[in-house]
């Protein structure tokens, strides 16, 4: 009977649409990233559609709002990585190809 129930699941997964599994990849990255962060505390604020675009594109106003973290500290630490990001994408932007 075990064998059945993951066949159906396993035909389950693989009827799924290509925009689901781009978003569950999409949060699978999200998560990695935090946790490589040392923030993977604080991926339970987040919902399981949330991709490392949606991150990165956040205030902290929003952190307090819309996903209600209301431990400052918590906050303060995401604000950092995203933040850190956009550094990031700057020092590659002024690299210019040879």
């Amino acid at each position: 009977m075990a064998l059945r129930q993951k066949i159906v699941r396993s035909d389950h997964i693989l009827r799924r649409s290509s925009d689901e599994r781009n978003v569950v990849r999409g949060h699978a990255l999200f998560v990695r990233f935090m946790e490589r962060k040392g923030l993977g505390d604080c991926v339970r604020y987040f919902p399981d559609s949330m991709t490392l675009g949606n991150l990165r594109s956040m205030t902290p106003h929003e952190l307090l709002t819309k996903y209600d973290i209301q431990d400052a500290a918590d906050r303060e630490r995401i604000m950092h990585i995203v933040d850190e990001s956009h550094r990031e994408d700057q020092s590659d932007a002024e690299v210019s190809p040879p």
